[in-house]
């Protein structure tokens, strides 16, 4: 059960990561010279993901992609809640049925 929450976790702060990430390219449209964040995102041999923060490169559709890019970071961290609960209520069961 544990490495099914780590794995949850690791989800969870990466779509955190990549949610601030794209937050902070949207606040910062209007600043000149502002650089863009984006994350990295690679597979832990164990299972989860491992998120990096980055530069990324000017691009003139990048708003666009920053709001797309808040949607499937908040997707990935409603999957990461649902586990988490999933594993969780699990967890309980198999305390109950061993008390």
């Amino acid at each position: 059960m544990s490495s099914m929450a780590g794995i949850a976790a690791s989800g969870l702060r990466a779509a955190s990561l990549g949610m601030q990430a794209a937050a902070h390219n949207v606040a910062n449209l209007a600043t000149p010279d502002a650089t863009r964040q984006g994350v990295a995102l690679s597979a832990l041999a164990g299972g989860g993901v491992q998120a990096q923060p980055v530069d990324a490169a000017g691009d003139p559709a990048a708003p666009i992609e920053d709001m797309a890019a808040m949607l499937g970071y908040r997707v990935l961290a409603d999957a990461s809640v649902f586990v988490l609960k999933v594993a969780d209520q699990t967890l309980g069961s198999l305390l109950d049925v061993r008390a």
